[in-house]
């Protein structure tokens, strides 16, 4: 057997004894802990230094390789018959075969084995999963405040603008916040490589992609069309993945906690902000439960609207439904003035950056609809893959994390 085959097959061998090997959470947990830490710490130094993503250009290579593998195909039907090309033409399938064999055999080990470890590399996990309605309020009062607080320590300008720190400046107090979880997650100790703005980010944008990691070259990257409040829990969503915490439910978690501890004040607000995102529909379900529940056993009876009503009355029920939930729920949590001013700012922010580039996709509808058709099929295949570790899963892991501290 020739030592090119010899290999390619030795390649497909391990790649699929580590396959086979990830179907043990406890051995993708291990693997995460002790080998893939080393793999992201080495390669990410390498690539660090580059100005853009050395995988964002990787994969427009990938493309041109396709697109080059399917030409020679088509030409191979007319010169089929010149000794020359059909020569050139096997070196080059050959290449192209190791090189997709190089991909799936990378793809195992830098990201499916990490991936099917247990959430948060804690193994399998007896925390409950249930949550009353007031711990939920604790939890979602808890975030509010926290917003609320920082934005008392961030400068407002008379004309309602904020000046948020450059992206940069934001790099090393991500990494210190990240680094301070390391005690209870330890693979977020030591190395941490700049988030990359990637080239893409037009078409990221349309995707509704906020940043993705290269996993061949351990390299972080962002949309350049994020608003400034959301930009530090979006990196520190991006390093999680990056030290091995791949399932979304785990990076919201670890970003949103780590930015909330933080001593400044931009990635406090950050990161309460984002926990609160995630859980207002996590308040508003459990107090529906709580009522639904309520009516059931009789304990409350809610006036009803009715057909024909007049303006008055709608008002006047409304506002004895209000009073009632207000007695049984409380005040629902809210942000302050202040805070929506510094939100409105970063989004006005967002905005200014995206008119002042061109946008020839906008001028392309077959390429739009292109873009919106592939993004629709990711995300579906995503939540597919994800089940409970979806995004939104983040709330029962913020809840089972304060379970205990706050209530």
């Amino acid at each position: 057997m020739k030592k090119y085959w010899k290999i390619l097959l030795t390649l497909i061998l391990i790649a699929a004894a580590g396959n086979l090997a990830g179907c043990l959470p406890q051995f993708c947990d291990w693997y995460t802990d002790h080998i893939y830490c080393l793999i992201e710490g080495s390669l990410s130094r390498l690539t660090a230094p580059v100005p853009v993503a050395v995988g964002e250009l990787l994969m427009y290579l990938g493309v041109v390789l396709v697109l080059f593998a399917i030409l020679f195909l088509i030409l191979l039907l007319f010169l089929r018959k010149r000794q020359g090309f059909r020569r050139f033409c096997r070196g080059y399938y050959k290449s192209f075969l190791m090189t997709l064999v190089c991909v799936v055999f990378v793809y195992t080990f830098f990201w499916a084995i990490p991936f099917r470890g247990t959430v948060l590399g804690k193994g399998e996990s007896n925390q409950r999963t249930a949550f009353t309605f007031d711990e939920v309020r604790a939890l979602t009062l808890y975030a509010v405040n926290g917003v609320n607080a920082a934005a008392e320590e961030i400068e407002i300008a008379e004309n309602g603008k904020v000046t948020f720190p450059a992206a940069e400046d934001n790099d090393p107090k991500i990494a210190a916040a990240m680094q301070a979880l390391s005690g209870d997650y330890p693979r977020l100790n030591g190395y941490y490589p700049p988030v990359k703005t990637a080239l893409c980010s037009d078409i990221l944008e349309r995707m509704h992609i906020g940043g993705y990691n290269y996993i061949y070259t351990m390299e972080p990257t962002r949309n350049k069309y994020i608003a400034p409040t959301y930009l530090p829990v979006l990196e520190a969503h991006e390093l999680s993945h990056h030290k091995g915490y791949y399932k979304e439910n785990e990076a919201n978690f670890l970003s949103q906690l780590a930015l909330s501890q933080s001593s400044d004040p931009y990635l406090r607000f950050s990161g309460f902000y984002d926990m609160f995102r995630y859980l207002q529909d996590s308040y508003l379900t459990a107090q529906d439960d709580l009522l639904t529940e309520m009516t059931a056993e009789g304990k409350l009876n809610l006036p009803e609207y009715h057909e024909d009503m007049s303006k008055e009355e709608f008002y006047a029920i409304a506002q004895a439904r209000y009073k009632i939930l207000v007695e049984i729920c409380g005040e629902e949590p809210q942000l302050s003035e202040r805070a929506g001013l510094i939100i409105d700012s970063a989004y006005q922010i967002e905005r200014e950056i995206y008119n002042a580039d061109s946008h020839p996709i906008d001028e392309m509808p077959a390429v739009q609809e292109a873009i919106q058709t592939t993004a629709d099929t990711g995300w579906e295949t995503q939540e597919r893959i994800l089940q409970e570790n979806t995004y939104d899963g983040v709330t029962l892991l913020l809840l089972q994390y304060f379970d205990g501290k706050l209530y």
